[in-house]
């Protein structure tokens, strides 16, 4: 998330500049309203919502392993969020995010119940997954205060939010984050590095009569081996390649991660808002 997004959740500097070197990119669409376009207003619009209310994401696309510079595909990932945006008087606003993870066959597209590690060949159960609820603050001056732990588990990070892109009509903002999570038992902390492309219409997010900006994102990481595959110290590391869409309703959230949620976690599947306020679980990667 990211959409995505997940980096909210996972990433983010507890003080970065959510842009860095704006230029000429970020500065030459008009507003519609007879100025520029703010970079800022321009993320705020695509990545979350301009007014109170919530908003879903959905991403899916392959986790692979990789070593050295050989490339595994492991299983599908499918991952929807619920993000809940509040504005305060000072214009900055908190964002409330609840992630779920579902995995799924490579050839099927349907949930996994078990899963064989193709390099070790152990058959093992499947790692279905809900992470969160965490709020981050959004600053009036750009920064975020992320966090400094999930689920009990310290976290450090730090991120970077690029000036947006715009060729035409597309508007393409990248952001990219790095962090260490410090897991209980783990010989090293859980590394994670990722990227996520925001993608959107200008025309649609300089229209001052829209809150909710139309937006996908193509989302990628390079992470260490999560425990529960059991690669121990083997060499190698993970890599996702996710693309999606932000939506409004639950309901637009893929059929069969939807489904797959009504059997791991009934009660976040029949309001999955309120879901938002109910105490984060344990993170282990």
């Amino acid at each position: 998330m990211t959409h995505s997004s997940r980096r909210d959740l996972m990433l983010g500097a507890l003080a970065a500049p959510m842009f860095s070197g704006v230029g000429a990119a970020a500065t030459v669409a008009p507003s519609g309203r007879g100025g520029k376009a703010d970079p800022r207003e321009l993320f705020h619009k695509l990545h979350f919502r301009t007014d109170d209310g919530v908003i879903f994401w959905w991403l899916m696309g392959p986790k692979i392993g990789q070593v050295g510079t050989t490339l595994t595909p492991l299983y599908t990932n499918c991952i929807g969020t619920v993000q809940r945006v509040k504005h305060h008087a000072d214009g900055s606003f908190d964002v409330t995010h609840l992630e779920m993870i579902v995995m799924l066959d490579l050839e099927s597209g349907e949930p996994l119940e078990q899963w064989r590690n193709p390099y070790t060949d152990e058959v093992m159960p499947a790692r279905h997954n809900i992470l969160g609820p965490v709020t981050t603050r959004y600053r009036t001056d750009g920064t975020r205060v992320l966090p400094t732990e999930i689920g009990g588990t310290p976290v450090e990070s730090r991120a970077t939010t690029h000036p947006p892109m715009i060729v035409g009509d597309d508007v393409f903002i990248r952001d990219e984050s790095v962090a260490r999570v410090f897991s209980p038992g783990r010989k090293t902390p859980f590394e994670v590095n990722d990227i996520a492309v925001y993608h959107g219409s200008l025309k649609n997010l300089v229209d001052p009569k829209v809150t909710v900006g139309d937006a996908t994102v193509f989302f990628a990481e390079v992470t260490s081996w999560q425990r529960w595959m059991k690669m121990d110290d083997a060499p190698g590391s993970l890599t996702s390649r996710l693309s999606g869409r932000k939506v409004r309703r639950y309901q637009d959230l893929p059929e069969v991660f939807r489904r797959k949620l009504a059997q791991m976690s009934p009660e976040v599947a029949a309001d999955p808002i309120a879901a938002l306020d109910r105490p984060a679980p344990k993170f282990d990667r």
